[in-house]
C-alpha cells in the first residue's frame, strides 16, 4: 500500500527527530563539560585579574592564566564549530518535514 503525503511527512518528522535526539544524546555531555570548564577558567581569569590589579598576583602570573583561558576559549570554539556542523543540516532536515519537502 502506497504511503500518502501526510504519512510520509509523518515518517520524515520521525526520522529527523530520532537523528536530531541522536546527535543530542552524543554531543551533550560533551558540551555540558566543556561549558563548566569555560566557567571555570572565566572565573580563574577574573580572579587573576582582580589580583593583578590589586598587585597581588605577577604579571607573569596572570599573563599564564589568561593564556590557558584563551586556550579554553579556543577548544570552546572548535568544539562549537563542529557541532554545528552536524547540527545545521539535522535541524535542516527537521524543518524540511514541515513545509512538505523531501
Amino acid at each position: 500500500m502506497k504511503m500518502n503525503k501526510i504519512e510520509r511527512i509523518q515518517k520524515n518528522r520521525e526520522v529527523a527527530l530520532k537523528k536530531l535526539d541522536d546527535a543530542m544524546d552524543k554531543w551533550g555531555p560533551e558540551r555540558i563539560k566543556m561549558d563548566h570548564a569555560v566557567e571555570k577558567s572565566k572565573n580563574i581569569f577574573l580572579d587573576s585579574y582582580r589580583n593583578y590589579k590589586n598587585q597581588k598576583i605577577s604579571e607573569k602570573e596572570f599573563l599564564q592564566i589568561t593564556d590557558n583561558f584563551a586556550q579554553t576559549l579556543i577548544l570552546e570554539d572548535k568544539m562549537t564549530r563542529k557541532i554545528r556542523k552536524i547540527f545545521k543540516p539535522l535541524d535542516a532536515e527537521f524543518k524540511n518535514w514541515r513545509t512538505g519537502h523531501e
